[in-house]
């Protein structure tokens, strides 16, 4: 995903979300945040798995009855926060997008409907064949969320297209709707010739989007993310270095990097500088998985914890260090829960 150098990145923003390519391990067969344990072990799902009317079964050639146990289940929201905007919102989503779908986490393509909150910043004037210039996300039926870089380019974003999983194709099983951008607000603090602090950037639509199972929002954070131990990633950037974006839509499993190892892979005397408190970073410990060239400004995202088929994002994809999917090597992503009372304001007022 987001493997493209400090030093390079600008050349590489139209290419940031390329390097989806997950390479799958045995036994990642659970979903996020949850881990294959036997039943006696998981007194969460052990309690609940009769009323459960799809058992979370894993691992099942070992003897025994092994489920997919949460980690640390923790309630999302306080009851202090019920009133929020951004959670009456995603509440109100459970009412349009309904379903019984399990999907393959750690597959190379997103499959139809997985990710209907994904957007496309494309360029295009006239008969002009399109550009596509960075990823998005759905946040309401008028507005997407992506990265202030994606409007420092030669040629900005002007069409927002919905519900596109394969651009090559036709027969995809998509809905692709274009609607023109009226306006972009780039976060005040950002300094596209400075640091990579406050990439982020709220988009809105010329018009309001319907939803359906092809189009739907995703909801808005009010965790730092701290708590999660992976997350998910999606867009159609580069499969690696270098090299072409993909038409379909790519997805990857991602591990957090704490702060300290966020900061360990910061040049300071380059200049470079992180802070962890609106920004964070993902990658693989182990394996070669990443964000890369033409992802930028997508989501790194978790299923919701509360919401059945819905899903939460906790960061835009910004830049990265050292390359698409090198193993170890993070990418850096604005962490979203810091701009919550921004995006509030812009978009429900």
């Amino acid at each position: 995903m987001l493997a493209v150098s400090l030093t390079n990145f600008l050349c590489f923003s139209l290419t940031v979300l390329q390097l989806l390519t997950p390479i799958v391990a045995i036994g990642e067969e659970c979903a996020l945040n949850t881990e294959c344990v036997h039943l006696r072990k998981c007194p969460f799902i052990k309690s609940r798995i009769h009323q459960m009317p799809r058992k979370p079964y894993c691992n099942l050639n070992q003897r025994g009855t092994y489920v997919c146990c949460p980690v640390e289940p923790k309630p999302y929201v306080d009851s202090k926060d019920q009133e929020r905007r951004v959670v009456k919102e995603c509440k109100s989503y459970q009412n349009v997008r309904k379903c019984d779908q399990s999907f393959i986490v750690g597959g190379e393509k997103a499959d139809p409907k997985e990710f209907p909150f994904m957007a496309l910043l494309i360029y295009q004037r006239g008969g002009e064949s399109p550009s596509y210039i960075c990823g998005g996300s759905l946040i309401s039926s008028k507005f997407v969320l992506s990265a202030a870089h994606c409007f420092y380019q030669p040629r900005n974003p002007n069409i927002i297209r919905l519900g596109e999983l394969d651009y090559g194709r036709t027969d995809d099983d998509a809905s692709p709707v274009n609607i023109a951008i009226k306006k972009y607000t780039n976060h005040e603090g950002y300094n596209h010739l400075g640091d990579k602090f406050h990439d982020i950037a709220v988009v809105e639509l010329e018009r309001e989007v319907q939803f359906n199972d092809y189009i739907m929002p995703i909801c808005l954070p009010l965790v730092d993310g701290r708590a999660f131990t992976q997350f998910l990633a999606a867009g159609w950037g580069a499969v690696k270095d270098f090299g072409e974006s993909s038409s379909h839509l790519l997805k990857v499993k991602l591990d957090i990097f704490n702060d300290n190892e966020c900061l360990g892979h910061i040049d300071t005397d380059a200049d470079q500088a992180i802070n962890t408190t609106i920004q964070m970073c993902a990658g693989s410990h182990h394996y070669a998985r990443d964000t890369c060239t033409g992802d930028s400004g997508g989501p790194l995202f978790v299923d919701h914890p509360d919401y059945n088929c819905l899903h939460l994002i906790l960061g835009v994809t910004s830049f990265s260090h050292g390359g698409c999917a090198n193993i170890g090597y993070p990418a850096f992503y604005g962490r979203i829960s810091e701009y919550v009372d921004w995006i509030e304001k812009l978009v429900w007022g």
